[in-house]
């Protein structure tokens, strides 16, 4: 993970808001702001003169939104910052997604949820860096689902596997944390890359971090730096997902 200090923004109207947004910024310990603004109309030079590694981004605001802030930003070509919007209300997710949204953060912010989203830009939003001039209005692979509390942003290249339950499916992401989508696992399939491989009724797993198949307890171990994760594989299911590795298998 790169311990650079991460460079934030706020824009938001409400005053009270953005000072609280601060604080649980600055409480993380591994991002900073180095600017703010409550005038949204003020916004946008203010973004090009501090060029901030994100920007959060109220969405409803009086005389400009952000969806305004930033065609505006897209039209003087100057600086394209990962954008997280904020805000209380669920209905602009899609929108979000539109605009190539890192995050979407519902109101009131969740500290561990804050945190989530500067772990995720250590781990995937610096590689791109040298893509900055194009990211902003480009879609980054992010898939959007309605979770239990809300809207859910996946960024598929974290998922290790994702399991059944009941009505919902839960990803389970390469930092530990896990989140539950009102999305059936079947219906996921059609949404994941080649990589993603369904491992019986309960399970798709990414094989772009499998390492080894247990045969004898029937189950996918992913191994990924000190990290360890296991998801059961049926095993009728076990010959054919061998079958689909054997281009990546030079010695079997």
């Amino acid at each position: 993970m790169n311990d650079q200090i991460i460079k934030t923004m706020i824009v938001e109207d409400e005053q009270e808001s953005l000072d609280l947004l601060a604080s649980l910024i600055e409480a993380t310990g591994i991002a900073t702001v180095i600017a703010s603004t409550s005038d949204p109309t003020t916004a946008a030079d203010l973004i090009i003169k501090n060029d901030p590694d994100i920007l959060f981004l109220d969405i409803r605001m009086p005389w400009v939104s952000g969806f305004d802030i930033l065609n505006d930003l897209k039209e003087r070509k100057k600086v394209n910052p990962h954008v997280v919007f904020t805000t209380a209300h669920d209905e602009y997710a899609i929108k979000a997604f539109d605009y190539a949204a890192f995050d979407y953060l519902l109101k009131p912010i969740d500290p561990e949820r804050l945190m989530e989203t500067f772990r995720r830009f250590n781990y995937t939003g610096r590689k791109d860096s040298l893509d900055r001039a194009s990211r902003l209005f480009d879609n980054e692979k992010v898939l959007i689902f309605r979770g239990v509390t809300g809207v859910a942003f996946i960024d598929p290249a974290e998922v290790v596997f994702i399991t059944a339950d009941g009505n919902y499916s839960t990803f389970h992401f390469l930092s530990g944390r896990t989140e539950t989508v009102t999305t059936l696992l079947g219906a996921l399939e059609e949404h994941l890359g080649n990589q993603f491989y369904r491992t019986g009724r309960s399970c798709i797993v990414n094989t772009a971090f499998l390492s080894r198949i247990d045969t004898r307890q029937q189950q996918c171990i992913f191994i990924k730096g000190d990290k360890e994760f296991r998801c059961e594989i049926s095993r009728d299911k076990i010959k054919q997902l061998m079958d689909h590795m054997k281009t990546r298998i030079t010695d079997f």
